[in-house]
């Protein structure tokens, strides 16, 4: 009930936002997946090809973008996209939370 409370009260991210986020995102090869997903807009997913570490720092980095574009509080998540391909399995390697 608390989740349910603290999500109902965020307003969506305007789609302009959100489509001028995936833009900068389409410009750095970390995230070749495309599309980004994204939950109530205040949650995103992206897609990297694995290295065998963490990718937190990857998930920070999409902080920072979200953050410049006023999107506070967020959270990223980042997956694995080759299991997504290849075995359609969501493999979290790495998460940030933005504020």
């Amino acid at each position: 009930m608390v989740t349910w409370y603290i999500e109902s009260g965020k307003t969506e991210i305007p789609a302009e936002t959100r489509t001028r986020v995936e833009a900068e995102l389409a410009q750095d090869s970390t995230f070749p997946a495309r599309p980004v997903w994204w939950d109530k807009g205040h949650r995103i997913g992206v897609g990297v090809i694995p290295d065998g570490t963490s990718r937190d720092s990857d998930a920070r980095r999409v902080c920072n973008l979200m953050l410049k574009h006023g999107i506070t509080p967020a959270e990223v998540e980042v997956y694995d996209v080759l299991q997504i391909q290849n075995d359609d399995e969501w493999v979290q390697v790495g998460a940030a939370r933005c504020e």
